[in-house]
């Protein structure tokens, strides 16, 4: 669902002094362009520092995203930005995140950001699950594959991210940082591997045999049998076909999952 991204200075003025009794006063906000789940994302600078803030009114049908990314707030860094605090005021519910002073990752073949998001990938892998609940991923794929399908072939008990979208991974030139922990839950330790190779073929530069080979730098990439990928393929690809189908945004990801597909098939 998109939802009409509103400037810092059209939220409530309870919502904006809340904020401020956490943050001092505000110097500045610039409004992030990238992104349709929430109703505030902006870059504030403040008297106590450069934050992040997004957020929702409660009863905006998605509130649950917000919350989600609230629990996970305290677990994810350093892969992910630090929770800092939570606001709730006049009807809305606000997170405060470190501000990460990043750029897009490039997923062109070569980039140096493709290393940094492998190292990141990894270190997400070895982690331990953070005490949160977590939904378990794999029914996301229940309904795209046959009947006798094995969705256990992607279970486990990994914290994954599963949105890899570029705009989601902030780079540095220290290391990448994910963002937009709405989706994330408990899955095989090889699938954020496994989705970022969608996402590289969506770029439209990589060949399948190359993004499966920058994927193979990842030790959890040959922790996945092969059939579970022939199948996580075969399941992406009709996945992301069928949403394709009713959204124009999904076209490069419903070509990079088939190509995919039919490279696993062969």
């Amino acid at each position: 669902m998109e939802t009409r991204r509103l400037r810092w200075e059209e939220l409530p003025t309870a919502v904006r002094t809340a904020v401020q009794d956490r943050t001092g006063p505000v110097f500045g906000a610039q409004t992030m362009v990238s992104g349709n789940n929430n109703a505030v994302a902006a870059w504030l600078r403040t008297a106590r520092g450069e934050v992040f803030v997004k957020g929702l009114p409660r009863a905006h049908p998605q509130f649950w995203a917000q919350q989600r990314e609230a629990e996970l707030g305290a677990h994810v860094a350093p892969i992910g930005p630090r929770l800092l605090w939570r606001v709730e005021a006049g009807g809305w519910s606000l997170l405060g995140f470190e501000y990460i002073a990043g750029r897009q990752a490039c997923y062109a073949p070569g980039s140096p950001d493709l290393l940094l998001l492998a190292q990141t990938l990894t270190e997400l892998a070895d982690r331990p699950l953070p005490p949160v609940a977590l939904e378990p991923v794999e029914w996301r794929w229940a309904e795209y594959m046959g009947e006798s399908a094995d969705l256990q072939r992607f279970a486990g008990d990994t914290l994954v991210h599963t949105d890899l979208n570029p705009a989601n991974v902030l780079i540095t030139g220290e290391r990448s940082y994910l963002v937009d922990w709405v989706w994330a839950g408990r899955g095989a330790v090889w699938l954020d591997a496994a989705i970022a190779v969608i996402w590289l073929l969506a770029s439209e530069l990589h060949t399948p045999a190359s993004a499966e080979a920058w994927a193979a730098r990842m030790p959890a990439w040959h922790q996945a049998p092969a059939r579970s990928l022939d199948a996580f393929a075969a399941a992406n690809a009709v996945k992301w076909g069928e949403i394709a189908a009713r959204e124009d945004w999904a076209h490069g990801l419903c070509r990079s999952s088939r190509l995919w597909a039919a490279h696993r098939s062969r």
